[in-house]
């Protein structure tokens, strides 16, 4: 079965449902360009409230290292890197590092391993849709009639594959069945019209475990 990431944390309220809902991870982003981009002082208060099993998980584009030494301090125990990971920055990270990486189709599956061979500090690889924070999945037909993807998941060894972009109740099942993820990972699809929704949660994290 896998695991549970609920990202785009912005509120206390939202830690208490993550709580409710025995979910694994909780995500805060670090990008100004996002709608659910938030500071460290309010990542540190909502994580306050998260039950001390939930590990926490810094979403950041082009971190520089100042912000990677910020978020080490503020106590997260994972980074999520989209776009450039610089060498600076890469030089002073301590924490496991989840890779991300857009998919727009099938040929942008190339090069992915490399890229993960690049440090021994990336934990995981992040398949997200072809705009961050977009709340659309990546070409799954494409890519899984190409089979890099699968051979790519398969190759990871000790790293996670975290399947993100655009899930929700209503395909989370199929995404499972398709890729086979260690962890998913979701943020617009539990969200309503002010935040995440609990009752959205809820169901998403019922349907992963009943078809995990």
């Amino acid at each position: 079965m896998p695991e549970i990431k609920i990202c785009g944390l912005t509120k206390v309220r939202e830690a208490e449902y993550i709580n409710e809902a025995s979910v694994d991870y909780a995500g805060f982003v670090f990008y100004e360009k996002s709608k659910r981009n938030i500071s460290i002082e309010k990542a540190r208060e909502i994580s306050q409230n998260l039950d001390k099993k939930v590990r926490r998980v810094a979403v950041c584009v082009n971190p520089n290292a100042e912000l990677i030494r910020q978020i080490e301090e503020a106590g997260f125990h994972i980074i999520q890197v989209h776009g450039d990971f610089t060498k600076d920055a890469m030089a002073v990270c301590e924490l496991p590092v989840w890779r991300a990486v857009n998919i727009g189709g099938a040929e942008e599956l190339a090069g992915l391993e490399a890229m993960l061979e690049n440090t021994r500090k990336i934990a995981g690889l992040v398949i997200d849709g072809a705009v961050y924070g977009g709340g659309k999945t990546f070409s799954w037909e494409e890519t899984v009639g190409d089979k890099r993807l699968q051979e790519l998941a398969k190759s990871l060894n000790q790293k996670k594959f975290i399947l993100a972009g655009g899930l929700h109740a209503g395909n989370v099942a199929q995404g499972i069945e398709l890729f086979a993820p260690d962890i998913v990972d979701v943020s617009s699809g539990v969200e309503g019209a002010h935040g995440k929704e609990k009752e959205k949660i809820m169901e998403f994290v019922r349907e992963v475990r009943k078809n995990g």
